[in-house]
């Protein structure tokens, strides 16, 4: 699955600047949902939550330990 998503984002890349590119990204086992206070009840992402929630995740990406 991680090969097809890789392939779709390599060909949204060639559109864009260097600086512009997806790098690097984790894929998550689950949705996010309204249940686990990830969304709104009109389906917006609770950002501050998320950062909170998967703060290792992000910090991975950035360190080069995408999972």
């Amino acid at each position: 699955m991680r090969e097809v998503i890789q392939a779709d984002i390599d060909a949204a890349n060639a559109r864009f600047a260097r600086i512009e590119q997806i790098k690097r990204f984790a894929i998550l086992d689950h949705d996010l949902t309204q249940a686990e206070g990830e969304l709104t009840p009109t389906l917006k992402v609770k950002r501050a939550f998320v950062y909170e929630r998967y703060g290792d995740l992000f910090a991975g990406l950035y360190d080069g330990e995408s999972r």
